[in-house]
Parts: structure tokens; C-alpha cells; sequence
């Protein structure tokens, strides 16, 4: 074991699933123990509340790491082992224009997938590279970005191509089907449950393998009945087994819906919004008792309405240091994994200790007939020595088609982010797979564009032409 001299610092620590990575930093304290954690972040009352929740979570455990807060970036990374990004520019109102806008135009409202998942990628990655350029200019050499933000594959695709620093983009999907499957088949050694995962963020599949058996047809049957049981709204976001048995693999999460039941996944994404984030919020309620009883959603909220309400009351609770806070955000926003996926896969670089993760790395050739420099979701050896994809066998062409439209709307979206180039950003649109309208893609474009322009500086002179009635394409 290594002497207690990492020093972690996290940007976006005004983030509520700050106390989710805090309770994996306590549980792993004898094998990666940490001499001092920086907390960056632009917004002070954030920082301040989640500041001081931790340090409460650290106090209760006698935790003897230096928690430090700040608003400098320089001063974050100064000398850092490793980096965690959670940075949302925008917060909850910028998200709920890229949820409900695209609705207007006919096509996907969703916060990372196309468009309001590019106008996303548009804001978070110059700040992204942004923090590469302060890693690379501050930071140890050995430093790593491990980045939690969405969309995780842009952002990825993004310091691949513009940046020298080592990094890992992560979902907590790929973890939280491993827990799911570990529980499911009931078994204590992890190394008997192994889950192989291939694709893109949000257009991944994977196969579940127990004690050597592949026994993935089987597996997505007991994960429905398991999801049922436990999180009936979860239930709703799967695939039914017909389709995966087609597949080969399972379909995970949500997303793949909109790619293989295009028509009524859409019409399934307007119309379920307000029950399903109502259902979802009964079943926490049963987790974290009377601190939801007087909140009210809106009819057919969406998901970042239903954030924000969740945030606001998360954040007074953090400001109290009531124990309920941390709960509360674990069980309703989504983020239950992503520390123990970030926190895990530090452990493994720092104690080289050979694990498998399923991280947003460039592919080096892991997928036949894939650009061995594009990023990918994929299953990885992580050790000291660094981040290693595992190679697949040919993939089904379908799949494949699949994969290669999305990457290429990502590469152009990429590169509309860093240059502001409107031609790139409606091209990446419509290279999109989900994406079937060139005049709704425009459409939906120009209108974003103009609603989010404080936080699309790269745009400027686009959106001028824009609110002048201008075509930015002349």
C-alpha cells in the first residue's frame, strides 16, 4: 500500500453526488488513503453545502483527510494524482431546455441524446479542455481526469482529439448492471459475475457471463423480474426479451429503445414524464421518509424538473448536515454508482491492482473494423500501467451500423464545440441516426442555440446572425 500522499481534487463539487464519492473515499481509506481533497466550483453556496457535508461524513468516520474549498482552478489540480470532473454548466434549467425543446421540432428531448445531448456536449466540453489544459500545465504527469460528466462519450471524444492528458470517461450503468447481476445470481466473489460491455456511452450492449457460462438470455429475464420487484419504474426502460434474443446482447438502458423502437419510444419519452418520475419518486419515499412529503411535481414534469425540485430540497438538507440529504440524492438523481465507479477505478490505477471496468476510452482497436483512435464504451483491464481495452469478437452488423452513425455525429459534434462551426453542428445532427429531418434538425438547432447562448460563447457570432433573422450558413 501506497503512503498517504494522493491528493484528489474534484471540479463540479457543488455536484449533490459529492457524498457519494465521500462514502467511497471512507470505505477504501486502508487501501487508498488520501492525504488531501480539493473541492472546486463556481457556484459558492453549492460548494459551501456540499463542502461541509463531507466534512461532516469524514469527521463521523475519523477520516483524517484535508478537505479543501475553492473557486480556482489552478489551485484545485496544483500537483493532483487524479482529477474527477463533475461539472454541469447550466444546472437544471439549461438541462430542461435540451429535454423539452427538440419536442417542438419532432425529435428526441433528452439531455444526452441529439440535440439537446449535443447542445449539452457544446457547453461542458470547452470547460472540459479547459481543466485538461490546467491538469497538463499543474498536475503530476501521472495525473488522470476521470470524467462523470454527460455526455460522457463527447467529452471523451473531445480530450482524445484536443488534449495530451490521461483520462476515463464513466456511466454508472456498466456498474450498476454488475451490482444488479452480482445480487441477481447471488454471488459473493465478484470475479464469478463478469459482464462484457461494447458500444458507445448510451448505445452500449452487453453479455453476463457467471462462473464462465455465458447465460445472457437468461440474465435480461431475471433483470426484468428483479427490476420489477425492486424499482418498478426501472422496469419500463428495458427492452423486451423477444428483441434481446434477436440482439445477442442486452440492449442497456433507456437509450437503445429510441434506437431500435424509434416511433414508439419517442411517443413513450412525451407521454409517460410525469408518471413515471412520480412513480420513481414513490418508491424512494419508502427510502428516505417524510423529507418528499410536501414536494409537488408539476404534471408531466420532466426529468430536470423533477431535479431541480429534488436539488433545491437536497441542498437545505446539506446545509442543516441532516443525515437524510445524502439519500435523498443517492435515490433520486440518477447518480447511484458513479462513485463507486470513479472511486473503484482510481483504486485499481493507484493499487494496480487488475481490474475490469467499462470505461469511455479510445478503442485501440478492441472493435474489428472500427477506428482504432475514435472513443468507445468498452470492457477494460485497468491496472498502474494504465487503461487497456479488451478486444471483441466481430460484432453483429446491425450493431455496427448503429455504431458508426453515432460516433460520426459525435466526432462532428466534437469538433462544432471546439470551433463554434455551425455547418459542423447541423452536420453532426444529421449524420445522427435518430435524427431523420435535415429542416427539424435546423429548426431545432437555431432555437437552442439562441435559449442557451449564455452558455455557448463559441457561438457568438453564429447566434447573432441567427437573432438578426440571418442565414449562419451564407
Amino acid at each position: 500500500m501506497k503512503e498517504r500522499n494522493m491528493i484528489l481534487a474534484n471540479i463540479g463539487s457543488g455536484s449533490s453526488y459529492l457524498p457519494d464519492i465521500a462514502e467511497m473515499l471512507i470505505e477504501r481509506r486502508d487501501k487508498m488513503p488520501i492525504k488531501e481533497w480539493r473541492l472546486m466550483d463556481i457556484d459558492e453556496y453549492r460548494l459551501n453545502c456540499t463542502g461541509k457535508y463531507v466534512q461532516k461524513m469524514f469527521e463521523d468516520a475519523n477520516m483524517p483527510t484535508k478537505i479543501v474549498l475553492t473557486n480556482n482552478l489552478e489551485e484545485a489540480v496544483q500537483n493532483c494524482d487524479f482529477v474527477i470532473c463533475t461539472i454541469r454548466p447550466g444546472k437544471s434549467d439549461a438541462r430542461n431546455l435540451d429535454e423539452t425543446i427538440p419536442f417542438k421540432h419532432g425529435l428526441i428531448g433528452q439531455e444526452t441524446t441529439a440535440p439537446g445531448g449535443m447542445i449539452m456536449g457544446f457547453k461542458s466540453i470547452p470547460p472540459i479542455l479547459e481543466i485538461a489544459r490546467a491538469i497538463e500545465e499543474y498536475a503530476k504527469k501521472s495525473c488522470y481526469l476521470i470524467n462523470l460528466a454527460n455526455p460522457s462519450g463527447m467529452i471523451a471524444e473531445a480530450l482524445n482529439r484536443y488534449s495530451n492528458i490521461k483520462y476515463a470517461g464513466l456511466c454508472n450503468g456498466p456498474t450498476v448492471i454488475r451490482t444488479a447481476m452480482k445480487e441477481i445470481y447471488g454471488q459473493e466473489n465478484s470475479e464469478d459475475v463478469f459482464v462484457e460491455v461494447i458500444g458507445l456511452n448510451h448505445l452500449i450492449w452487453c453479455k453476463v457471463f457467471v462462473k464462465g457460462e455465458d447465460v445472457t438470455d437468461e440474465a435480461f429475464e431475471k433483470l426484468l423480474e428483479w427490476s420489477a420487484e425492486n424499482i418498478p419504474a426501472l422496469r419500463k426502460e428495458f427492452v423486451e426479451p423477444a428483441l434481446e434474443k434477436f440482439i445477442g446482447y442486452i440492449p442497456m438502458g433507456p437509450y437503445l429503445e429510441f434506437y431500435y423502437d424509434f416511433p414508439n419510444s419517442f411517443k413513450d419519452l412525451q407521454d409517460y414524464s410525469g408518471n413515471h418520475w412520480a412513480s420513481m419518486l414513490a418508491h424512494v419515499q419508502k427510502q428516505v421518509g417524510d423529507v418528499l412529503d410536501d414536494l409537488v411535481m408539476p404534471e408531466h414534469a420532466t426529468r430536470a424538473e423533477c431535479v431541480k425540485i429534488v436539488e433545491k430540497r437536497t441542498f437545505e438538507l446539506y446545509d442543516k448536515l441532516d443525515p437524510r440529504a445524502y439519500p435523498l440524492a443517492a435515490n433520486t438523481r440518477g447518480g447511484k454508482g458513479y462513485g463507486e465507479a470513479g472511486i473503484t477505478l482510481i483504486n485499481a490505477i493507484w493499487n494496480n491492482t487488475n481490474e475490469i471496468f467499462s470505461p469511455d476510452v479510445a478503442s485501440m482497436g478492441c472493435i474489428q473494423e472500427f477506428d482504432p483512435n475514435c472513443v468507445c464504451t468498452t470492457t477494460s483491464l485497468v491496472n498502474a500501467a494504465g487503461i487497456h481495452p479488451i478486444c471483441f469478437p466481430k460484432l453483429p452488423g446491425h450493431m455496427m451500423s448503429k455504431i458508426y452513425a453515432a460516433k460520426e455525429y459525435e466526432k462532428l459534434a466534437v469538433e462544432a464545440a471546439v470551433t463554434g462551426s455551425y455547418h459542423a453542428a447541423l452536420e453532426a445532427l444529421v449524420a445522427n441516426p435518430l435524427v431523420n429531418s435535415y429542416y427539424n434538425a435546423k429548426s431545432a438547432l437555431n432555437e437552442l442555440l439562441i435559449l442557451e447562448k449564455e452558455y455557448l460563447p463559441q457561438f457568438k457570432d453564429v447566434i447573432e446572425a441567427l437573432e438578426k433573422g440571418q442565414e449562419p450558413l451564407n
